[in-house]
């Protein structure tokens, strides 16, 4: 018997009999005998990666054979008693990095996790889990996670290793990089679109229903809600909605207040109840609010029950004809998002961006004097500092600044503060965008976010401020180059028609034989490339000695460095004919990460130690044992939160950054416990809208509110010890 074993394993090493080795469990769920030829098939099959991601040659048929007998000789003089797909693999790795490939090996080693880490996901610990606030603690939530974990390995190990060592080493942040292969980051929708084409919520018609355009207001109000659901399928980051009760008012055109306001309450429950989100989260959505209809679209065709009305499709009617409707649908949803829900608490989304436009600073009187019992505008923008006092909710879109271009084309903020706009200097189908010609319709968005940590440029420049930007603008460089792989492989998810959402191309339905297809849904030629800044408050700390409100020479450093940058994004824009913008990226968690990073690095620990925000005793005790540090980085060219400075004096540094930083910026009024007069909050703002270049604020909340009164819905808002703070991202707990 001994002797028999002896001769198969000889005659298994010179490769040409049956092998004694134990059958193999697969990763497929099968248990299969041993053949090596399954490595070789592998190798050939799987290597021709590295000719898609690196631009070299998968490896030949003859090398594979010598691989595989390799890999077989040793398991067999391991003398395993079984085997696995995985240990196979981890043989197979470890021959392939001995033969100097690591190519080949990081397209053929496996991504995954350990039981015991998965196991921690599974109960609401480990990886991610403070990453999202607005992920519930569930199944769905803990098989996201384990997704995530796998794709963030994958899509690091197909990226070059050089770029994907600056996001690991905390050089940059690739954010939402578990969607990097198969998803652009956020869309600001059209809701003209939905309104003319109608619903088909996956993209092609073929898995379900597809509904004709909206006759009706309640199914207007569904397909709306519906369209930013379906969303959430082909994009990793925030849907929202341009122009939003402009272009939903043509439904409600004579309704009466209770039925105007029914409607938007479902719009609000709907958005707040729909658990279809990534890992089982409500829709991350904004809507763009204006208190009446912007002087852009008064004289333009209403796009609505499947029509252009512009005189040809359908008898001619203009969005300014419906002024009394948006003026009520403002007001209705004020009203809901006053009340809060059944228990009182706050909604988190739709986030509500409040437009504060040159259109609405003056009363329209005449229109005032024939409807006085309607709603002003100062009644409606003092509605939403009712709100603002009261939950923190709104967020406010400041186009009164010149360089927001207001009235020269179209301009929103959305998904925590990304900036995007559409002119008519430079787009050529700006007027056929605006009239809804063939379809043709306004797509905003970005396809990535790339942060980049600024205070750690600043610890290898050594106090050089030539070297400062050098190494700023060398990694807005490794930035531009992860943008192109991202194109390069939603270019291939497109051809395969795996974004079919996105791509929807529908039926017109002015077309009698139902041949002709419409605009394609998104235009991904025009989605922007984001690159976002974290630390440049500890940047100028390090390089001068003071921090952005400490002292002139910090304060000009920072918007020296901001500007160089934003030209530097100008001149990549034009070299490489796609739309970088500069931006301050809601990057909390990001700025912990870089802060842990450097903390940790022994080439930036020393420095970081004197800059980073917190609580650097208790981070000092933990190094070492966990990388959730109780520290960070401040956000974008924020001054730092703690920062014992008067609101006015962080207006005056805070302000000069938002037409530099384009791609879109915040600051943040915090209001603590208290909460304040509605009209004084009013008064301030409209003097920071007139008197800034504040493009976009919100007024954040410090609520402390107990679940149990919740639970029992009275009146009594004590707290008892359950926290609940506003941020960027909506309500943590």
């Amino acid at each position: 018997m001994v002797r028999q074993d002896k001769q198969s394993r000889q005659q298994t090493l010179t490769g040409y009999s049956v092998s004694p080795l134990p059958k193999v469990r697969t990763s497929r769920g099968l248990i299969l005998d041993w053949d090596r030829e399954w490595i070789v098939k592998q190798l050939l099959s799987e290597t021709k990666l590295v000719e898609e991601f690196y631009g070299g040659e998968a490896i030949d048929m003859e090398t594979a054979k010598e691989i595989a007998l390799t890999v077989e000789q040793r398991i067999l003089k391991l003398g395993l008693k079984f085997l696995s797909g995985p240990l196979i693999r981890e043989v197979l790795n470890i021959v392939l990095l001995e033969r100097d490939m690591p190519q080949y090996r990081n397209v053929s080693t496996r991504v995954g996790t350990p039981v015991y880490d998965a196991h921690l996901i599974d109960v609401g610990r480990g990886f991610g889990a403070k990453d999202n606030a607005n992920l519930q603690e569930n199944a769905e939530t803990a098989h996201k996670k384990k997704a995530d974990k796998i794709s963030k390995e994958q899509y690091l190990l197909q990226m070059p290793p050089e770029l994907a060592d600056y996001h690991l080493s905390g050089d940059m942040h690739i954010h939402d990089l578990e969607y990097f292969g198969t998803r652009p980051f956020c869309q600001d929708w059209d809701l003209r679109y939905f309104f003319y084409y109608g619903l088909m919520p996956d993209g092609n018609g073929t898995k379900a229903s597809v509904a004709g355009p909206a006759k009706r207001p309640e199914v207007a109000i569904l397909h709306a809600v519906k369209a930013l659901g379906s969303a959430q399928t082909n994009f990793a980051g925030g849907q929202g909605y341009y122009n939003f009760l402009t272009f939903l008012a043509p439904y409600f055109e004579g309704a009466d207040y209770d039925c105007i306001k029914q409607h938007m309450q479902m719009f609000v429950y709907e958005m707040t109840q729909m658990m279809v989100a990534r890992g089982g989260q409500v829709v991350f959505s904004s809507v763009q609010l204006s208190p009446g209809v912007p002087k852009l679209w008064k004289d333009k065709p209403c796009v609505y029950k499947g029509k252009v009305w512009d005189g040809e499709q359908a008898p001619e009617r203009l969005y300014g004809e419906f002024e009394r409707e948006v003026r009520l649908l403002f007001k209705a949803l004020m009203e809901v998002m006053l009340e809060g829900d059944y228990w009182g608490k706050p909604f988190n989304f739709p986030k509500p961006e409040i437009s504060i436009e040159p259109d609405f600073m003056k009363e329209d009187e005449e229109f005032n004097r024939e409807n006085p019992d309607l709603p002003t505008y100062q009644d409606l923008y003092l509605m939403t500092f009712e709100l603002a006092s009261k939950y923190g909710t709104p967020y406010y879109d400041n186009q009164i600044p010149e360089y927001r271009g207001a009235g020269e084309g179209i301009s929103c903020y959305q998904c925590c503060a990304y900036q995007f706009s559409a002119k008519a200097d430079s787009d050529t189908l700006f007027e056929d965008k605006l009239y809804f010609r063939d379809g043709k319709h306004f797509s905003m968005g970005s396809l990535q976010v790339v942060s980049i940590n600024c205070p750690r440029a600043a610890y290898k420049a050594e106090g050089d401020d030539q070297r400062l930007f050098a190494e700023l603008k060398k990694l807005m460089d490794a930035a531009v180059e992860v943008f192109k792989i991202k194109k390069r492989w939603i270019d291939n998810i497109k051809s395969k028609g795996r974004m079919p959402f996105a791509m929807q191309r529908p039926k017109d339905p002015n077309d009698p034989e139902r041949l002709k297809r419409g605009s394609m849904a998104v235009d991904f030629s025009g989605l922007v490339y984001t690159i976002g800044v974290v630390g440049v408050n500890e940047m100028v700390q390090h390089h001068t000695g003071h921090q952005l409100h400490e002292g002139k020479d910090a304060y000009r450093l920072a918007v020296r460095t901001m500007t160089e940058l934003e030209m530097y994004a100008r001149t990549l824009s034009q070299k490489h004919g796609i739309t970088i913008a500069l931006a301050r990226t809601p990057a909390e968690t990001t700025g912990q990460r870089f802060s842990v990073a450097d903390l940790i690095d022994d080439r930036f620990s020393e420095y970081a130690k004197k800059v980073v925000k917190g609580d650097m005793e208790t981070a000092m005790k933990k190094i070492g044992t966990t990388f959730d540090l109780p520290i960070y980085y401040t956000n974008g060219t924020h001054v730092t939160p703690g920062a014992d400075v008067s609101l006015t004096k962080r207006m005056e540094i805070e302000h000069v950054f938002f037409p530099i930083v384009d791609g879109g910026n915040i600051f943040h009024i915090w209001l603590g416990e208290a909460r304040p007069d509605p009209r004084g909050l009013m008064d301030m703002a409209m003097n920071l809208c007139r008197n800034t270049q504040i493009g976009y604020f919100a007024f954040t909340r410090d609520l402390t509110v107990s679940l149990r009164q919740f639970r029992e819905y009275n009146d009594d808002k004590k707290a008892h010890g359950v926290g609940m703070s506003m941020v960027d991202r909506g309500v943590r707990v």
